[in-house]
């Protein structure tokens, strides 16, 4: 992901989350990265218990397809190779088309597993290589809601691994930065394992 934000969250943190993006009067879930037109839109339910989703902004407009002979597929980029691969791996029926990351003012969002033991790590935000290139609102939005979980959240887990919050069972295999919201923070600190 290009732009994100990571972080451990509970089912009723990730609630809290969709109820501050203003789900499901101001924005919608759908399962990525195939779409098609009229969107499919899921339910909370059904997003947490998915691997991927993205969010849809109403104000923002609709995520832009692409297919095979649509100049991002094409181009010789990182973006077109990722889309060409894509493709070639989804094998999307004819009535349906991949998102296309650079145009689309769409949020990338991965909730994560939970169990009584283990809280994953979710993330959400853009896959766009330049998002004010999709537009400048697209762009705030994304900023603001990786700003909320920033804020709403405390940070565990981080480049400074020893010293964000030694006291809590977090193995993960990459330094950036890791934010618990408050449900995932007491489960955390009550001995949950961060993973």
């Amino acid at each position: 992901m290009v732009t994100a934000a990571f972080y451990f969250a509970t089912p009723e943190d990730q609630e809290t989350l969709l109820d501050y993006l203003g789900e499901p009067d101001k924005v919608t879930l759908h399962p990525w990265p195939v779409v098609r037109f009229p969107l499919d839109v899921l339910t909370r339910e059904e997003a947490l218990a998915g691997p991927q989703v993205f969010i849809v902004n109403r104000h923002l407009g609709p995520p832009a397809a692409i297919r095979p002979g649509d100049s991002a597929m094409d181009e010789p980029t990182r973006a077109g190779v990722f889309n060409r691969l894509n493709w070639d791996r989804l094998r999307p029926p004819p009535d349906r088309a991949l998102v296309d990351s650079n145009a689309s003012p769409v949020l990338f969002w991965e909730p994560a597993g939970l169990s009584n033991e283990v809280i994953g790590v979710s993330q959400l935000g853009s896959q766009a290589d330049a998002m004010a290139a999709v537009s400048v609102d697209y762009e705030r939005w994304v900023n603001r809601t990786i700003g909320w979980i920033r804020r709403k959240g405390s940070k565990v887990w981080g480049l400074e691994q020893g010293t964000v919050r030694p006291d809590l069972d977090i193995q993960l295999g990459f330094v950036n930065s890791v934010y618990a919201l408050p449900g995932a923070l007491r489960g955390l600190e009550q001995g949950a394992l961060g993973r």
